[in-house]
């Protein structure tokens, strides 16, 4: 696939995760004024990535590593300050179902694929990112049949659903900026994956391990039989 037509449809993609995203939030009770805000957010957060991707920003910062890394951890701090001081989102997150966040980690797998469209990472690489998140994807997908066949069992759920995507983002994203961002950034992959959807993966991660707490809590909470 030439890069335009994978660029294509990559942007496509993404835009279609949010979609997917802003649909868990309404599912959650989210307030149309919330959506959109949130959908106007995802927009200008795409556009602005595409651009610095397309335009060579993080080579030309000098410091790839240091800029990547700050390029990802930046809108994860953001997306748990909105959570704790914006009252209408923090009630929507608190509102979704460890369903509903299994089945947005599933969509780790189509990403994963699109790692080997591209000639602009090492093969290595790319079969060390690609099927680390496909994994990922299948372990939600694994995770969100059990938790439907066993209801109860949230907390098991919960584990099996983030485990193995977790594991592959401490790996991955260590792997990349450590050695294959070693210089120079290689566009448009490389970049318009994890500065996009990669913060929101972990933010999901995130709000799926935050519910650990609240079962423990209720479980606690439980008057005995």
């Amino acid at each position: 696939m030439n890069e335009l037509n994978f660029t294509i449809a990559l942007v496509i993609l993404e835009i279609i995760f949010s979609v997917m995203v802003l649909g868990a939030l309404r599912k959650a009770d989210a307030k149309r004024n919330v959506l959109v805000i949130l959908g106007a957010v995802f927009m200008a957060w795409l556009g602005s990535v595409y651009y610095m991707v397309t335009h060579g920003f993080f080579s030309g910062t000098g410091i790839p590593q240091i800029a990547f890394t700050l390029a990802i951890a930046i809108p994860v701090i953001l997306g748990l300050i909105a959570q704790q001081y914006w009252k209408p989102l923090g009630e929507v997150v608190e509102n979704m179902t460890t369903e509903s966040l299994l089945s947005l980690q599933r969509m780790r797998s189509a990403f994963g694929v699109m790692f080997y469209f591209t000639a602009a990472l090492p093969v290595w690489f790319q079969y060390l990112g690609g099927l680390g998140d496909i994994a990922a994807g299948i372990g939600a997908f694994v995770a969100l049949g059990y938790l439907r066949k066993n209801p109860d069992q949230e907390h098991s759920a919960i584990i099996r659903g983030n485990f193995v995507g977790l594991l592959d983002f401490a790996i991955v994203l260590n792997v990349g900026a450590l050695i294959v961002l070693d210089g120079e950034s290689p566009d448009i992959i490389f970049n318009l994956i994890p500065l996009y959807v990669v913060p929101i993966f972990i933010l999901i991660h995130i709000f799926s391990l935050q519910k650990l707490k609240k079962l423990a809590h209720y479980s606690g909470n439980k008057l005995p039989i």
